[in-house]
């Protein structure tokens, strides 16, 4: 964060009462200088707390990364739990506390995405019952779904779920991001690969679902 002062000045009349309840008029000049702050306008959002698991040099790596992001963009309406975990060797999880990998220690734009992704598991789990009427028009919709990496998530439930969830993690994406930097990111995902497919192949019809269900992240 940066900033400029100017220095102005002011005559500032001060009317008062002495112990008597006489008026007595002051004047005085006042200097002061505003600061024209260069700052995001998101310097408010919601504060993340990151711990590390084990305090590797790539846990730290991921969490100084993951400080940056969170500093350049307005994530608060993508903030649902305010705990992270660094955690090498995980694999990234949203419950009981949202954990990241390293993998991403040197990609700000991967990291975004995941934390956007796991942040989007506790918006979807407070929906609880509109996401699983989702889940069943998904199902119709999609019978047969692959079950199991690197296609679909670990159940079938997990996969219905997870058109869902992408399905809102890239719509993030692109409006944090840009299109072209989201094809890249998504482009780069070596798991859920039919998941993401067939959100970009069939993202009207989902994007149907999710708005029919009340879904969308605010």
């Amino acid at each position: 964060m940066s900033f400029r002062a100017t220095r102005k000045a002011a005559t500032i009349h001060q009317l008062c009462l002495d112990p008597d309840g006489h008026e007595h008029c002051y004047h005085f000049q006042m200097h002061w200088a505003p600061l024209i702050l260069c700052a995001p306008f998101w310097l408010g959002q919601p504060a993340i707390t990151i711990d590390l698991a084990h305090g590797t040099d790539r846990e730290r790596q991921t969490k100084a990364l993951l400080e940056q992001v969170l500093a350049s963009y307005d994530l608060s309406k993508y903030t649902f739990t305010r705990r992270v975990v660094i955690e090498e060797r995980a694999v990234n999880h949203a419950f009981p506390v949202l954990t990241l990998n390293v993998r991403f220690a040197r990609s700000a734009d991967e990291l975004l995405s995941s934390y956007i992704h796991e942040q989007l598991h506790w918006h979807l789990r407070a929906r609880g019952a509109d996401q699983q009427e989702a889940i069943a028009e998904l199902r119709r919709m999609y019978p047969g779904a692959p079950v199991g990496l690197p296609e679909g998530a670990d159940t079938a439930v997990s996969t219905y779920g997870h058109l869902v969830d992408c399905y809102l993690e890239i719509q993030a994406d692109r409006r944090l991001i840009g299109a072209e930097r989201t094809n890249a990111v998504i482009g780069d995902k070596a798991h859920y690969t039919w998941i993401y497919k067939t959100v970009l192949q069939d993202e009207p019809m989902i994007a149907a679902v999710v708005r029919g269900h009340h879904l969308e992240d605010q």
